[in-house]
């Protein structure tokens, strides 16, 4: 199974994923934290490190190769790159994480949560370019690839653009220095998470969408998060 959580940035993503881990590891499962371990190897692992494994906890972009670049480079805010360039280097990223771990992980029967996905670019590159339409970027190779394997689950967060960009701007612990962190484009990328044309695209593919607030005060927003997660699981 296969659940992708998003958002605009500072919508509650990373505060929600956190709270899957700890409940999928009090829960007794075995998991594999993607994100760590490029962190700590700097290159993919091998199926035989995750095989053994219940959940895998994946996020895009990644942080090797193409996505370590994209971090560094591309959707930094000291830079200023085409969105074409930069929902290329996407795609590419994408094709690369879903070639060594998420397809492979699938075809094992393997939960994987993922923060961030194909459905980040269809929404963000659009909103940076209005040029780059959520056709066009689908028909990218890795986000051909990605459709091909949806999502089982997208989750969404609900929020005021106005409260995520606060929350952004009082963070002192995770400083993404991303180009993305701005009011007026939080505002325009919110809407087009909202747009009928995004969601039917994942319905058309087979997901289903929800929707979880990401106004609550922590305790709230983990324990529905929570709830809806066992429900998928069920």
């Amino acid at each position: 199974m296969f659940i992708m959580i998003d958002g605009i940035d500072g919508s509650g993503k990373s505060t929600i994923v956190d709270a899957w881990k700890e409940y999928s590891i009090s829960a007794g499962y075995k998991i594999f934290d993607l994100k760590k371990y490029f962190l700590e190897n700097d290159r993919y692992p091998e199926l035989s490190e995750f095989i053994n494994c219940d959940f895998i906890f994946s996020a895009e972009p990644t942080h090797v190769g193409i996505g370590k670049i994209l971090r560094e480079e591309f959707i930094n805010n000291k830079n200023n790159y085409p969105a074409e360039a930069i929902a290329e280097a996407h795609s590419l990223d994408r094709i690369i994480l879903y070639t060594k771990v998420i397809i492979p992980a699938l075809k094992n029967k393997k939960y994987i949560i993922q923060d961030r996905g194909i459905s980040t670019s269809l929404a963000y590159q659009p909103t940076q370019d209005s040029h780059l339409t959520l056709e066009k970027v689908a028909g990218y190779v890795g986000n051909r690839l990605a459709s091909n394997y949806r999502p089982d689950h997208l989750i969404l967060m609900d929020i005021d653009p106005q409260i995520a960009y606060k929350r952004l701007m009082s963070r002192h612990e995770k400083i993404d220095n991303a180009i993305f962190e701005k009011k007026d484009f939080l505002k325009k990328a919110a809407l087009k998470f909202q747009n009928d044309d995004f969601k039917n695209f994942f319905l058309n593919l087979g997901t289903q969408v929800h929707y979880l607030s990401g106004e609550e005060k922590i305790d709230i927003m983990k324990a529905q998060a929570l709830d809806l997660l066992k429900n998928i699981l069920k």
